[in-house]
């Protein structure tokens, strides 16, 4: 509450305000200067009241950022340790947040690998077992003792870092020869919900590893599929089949996408993609996803992402480059069938300066062809989107991408016949809105 505000409401004079404020002690927090002061009541997690923030570098070099401060409720406060553009970005430039602050929430346990981690730690920490039912401090729980490993480069608390560096210190590594027993043991170990990597989001089944190449390390992200012998588990292997295909066509044309490749072993597929928030020495880059920007920023639920691309690039989160790319990845989405571009799917490399650059796509596939959620697998055709005046030029120099994709599909040994089917209505029916709007 503003210092005006706070006034009216307790009836008092400005040094009675101030003789209150210092009475309070440690109970209320004073951030902001002059007429922009403003004053909250501060809170505690579990008996503890402030925590280091710290960054881990490309070069895995540890630098402390500043620290957090609970508040009342669910709110938090930052303060850094110097001036910042980026995570002091209005209206948070004062420093407290109605919940985590935007750029740590992607770091929040989610998806399947978020439900394991609830599942091991919800007895032992006192949490709900259901993950949608943690509130902003429950997360902050989690992610003390549990946040050492979570997107991006950003670490909270001392328990967490040292897990952390124990870790770049004395990585748990697999040789690339053995991957293909390494992840079909990981695998199982993930659907018995036992702890292999860090929460990364997503509702596919997922486990994160590091690789051994020479003296460098690859950290991955490996999706992996049902057994093969099941309907549904063929159909997935094949759309983690095409999530490779696409990163490939899109690479190819210059769009950054996360480097993956397909392991068979004891009857499943795996998607093994390579981690663009981490470097070969197993340092760390910074990630936001488009969700907590256009959730805190703009009040969005949902928005596509070429429209959000009109907004971020007006305001100056990205450049006009940025904005174009971002339009064109989602056009390509929709012209493969990905039904499944939220806000989460898509995210920016998270730096101290504006513009934001685009980060390499990840979990682009044709999702229209995923199996209903009781295994059943149904035919469904791709449904393509017409482009508004101002988009249509995104929406050309998308096709001819897409056009690849479904050409690469087709030329798959490894797609059955009901997915050929849906690839050569998708390929006809574009080649023909092509000839009409290109």
């Amino acid at each position: 509450m503003a210092a005006r505000a706070l006034l009216t409401k307790l009836r008092v004079s400005r040094p009675a305000l101030s003789r209150l404020v210092s009475a309070a002690g440690e109970a209320v927090l004073r951030a902001g200067k002059a007429r922009y002061t403003r004053y909250a009541a501060t809170g505690d997690v579990r008996g503890e009241r402030s925590w280091p923030l710290y960054r881990i570098d490309g070069d895995a070099r540890v630098i402390p950022m500043g620290e957090i401060l609970a508040l009342h409720g669910d709110h938090f406060f930052v303060a850094l340790g110097k001036p910042n553009e980026v995570l002091q970005h209005r209206p948070f430039e004062d420093g407290i947040f109605p919940a985590l602050p935007w750029y740590l929430d992607d770091q929040r346990p989610q998806g399947f690998q978020g439900r394991n981690l609830a599942h091991r730690i919800a007895g032992p920490s006192k949490l709900p077992s259901d993950i949608k039912f943690w509130s902003p401090k429950d997360a902050m729980v989690a992610l003390l003792s549990e946040g050492h490993d979570q997107l991006g480069d950003l670490v909270i608390g001392e328990v967490a870092l040292r897990r952390a560096l124990d870790s770049i210190g004395a990585p748990q590594a697999v040789e690339p020869a053995g991957r293909g027993h390494a992840y079909l043991e990981r695998a199982e170990a993930a659907l018995r919900g036992e702890p292999v990597g860090s929460s990364a989001a997503g509702e596919q089944p997922k486990f994160t590893a590091i690789l051994r190449e020479g003296k460098c390390f690859r950290s991955v992200i490996v999706k992996f599929s049902d057994s093969i012998s099941q309907a549904a588990g063929a159909r997935w292997a094949q759309m983690l089949r095409m999530e490779q295909h696409a990163a490939a066509v899109l690479a190819q044309a210059g769009i950054p996408a996360a480097r993956a490749e397909i392991i068979e072993a004891g009857g499943r597929v795996f998607l093994e993609s390579t981690r663009f928030d981490r470097t070969s020495c197993l340092g760390r880059r910074g990630f936001v996803s488009l969700a907590p920007l256009a959730h805190a920023m703009y009040g969005h639920a949902d928005i596509t992402w070429r429209d959000f691309a009109v907004e971020l690039e007006r305001d100056g989160w990205i450049d006009q480059e940025t904005a174009s790319r971002m339009q064109i990845i989602s056009w390509f989405g929709n012209q493969i069938g990905n039904t499944d571009m939220h806000l989460g799917n898509l995210a920016l490399s998270l730096g101290d300066t504006l513009p934001l650059s685009l980060a390499p796509v990840y979990d682009m596939l044709p999702m229209v062809m995923r199996p209903g959620s009781n295994g059943a697998v149904i035919h469904r055709d791709v449904e393509f989107a017409m482009p508004r005046p101002g988009q249509f030029e995104q929406w050309r120099l998308a096709a001819p991408l897409a056009l690849s994709f479904w050409e690469h599909v087709l030329g798959d040994e490894a797609i059955d016949d009901q997915v050929r089917v849906i690839a050569t209505n998708a390929h006809d029916t574009l080649t023909t809105l092509v000839a009409r709007i290109g």
